[in-house]
């Protein structure tokens, strides 16, 4: 399962060296641009509420998604549900945008004034830009503490994890996690 799968650029490598996937996305835009590159199944769902079956995969991949959903319950329902989707012994591959990393430093401010807000920190907007327009995107930046509590939380003890950069060698850009159901 390729989950969050946008433009299915995952999908498609792993599809074409043999692999089954499903792709899923909240966006049915999205699934219609990764129909270009994508022959496999394409479901239209929310990462908090599946619509597969327990036990249905052996892999999930979870890249560059869960810092996409807007509210720590959905987070946590989102690793909850890959857990009940997973068969026993099958791994979950996660990434998110880390915390601490000096493109966001401008940002801590914000962040803070956030919490006075009622709003978690973390939080923020981002230009995202495609087409010649702009758009402000929601992301929560993780901490490596927050993700592995979050894992915890969703049922999963098996935790391996991993950090990558490539503008920083102090920061980590991405906190990886890869989950295994037992």
């Amino acid at each position: 399962l390729d989950l969050g799968c946008g433009n299915a650029r995952h999908a498609s490598y792993l599809e074409k060296r043999g692999f089954e996937v499903v792709c899923a996305d909240i966006s049915w835009g999205m699934l219609e641009v990764a129909a270009n590159k994508f022959k496999g199944e394409r479901v239209q769902c929310d990462a908090a509420r599946l619509p597969f079956r327990d036990g249905s995969f052996a892999t999930v991949l979870y890249l560059a998604t869960l810092h996409h959903l807007p509210s720590r319950e959905d987070r946590l329902r989102s690793l909850i549900e890959i857990r009940r989707v997973l068969r026993e012994g099958g791994k979950a591959i996660i990434s998110v945008w880390a915390l601490f990393q000096p493109r966001f430093f401008s940002k801590l401010p914000k962040m803070l004034f956030n919490l006075l807000k009622g709003r978690e920190f973390g939080d923020v907007y981002v230009p995202w830009r495609t087409r010649g327009r702009t758009y402000m995107r929601y992301y929560h930046l993780f901490t490596k503490n927050e993700l592995l509590k979050l894992a915890r939380e969703a049922g999963f003890s098996d935790i391996r994890y991993y950090k990558r950069s490539f503008r920083s060698k102090f920061f980590a850009e991405n906190h990886v996690v890869i989950l295994r159901k037992s």
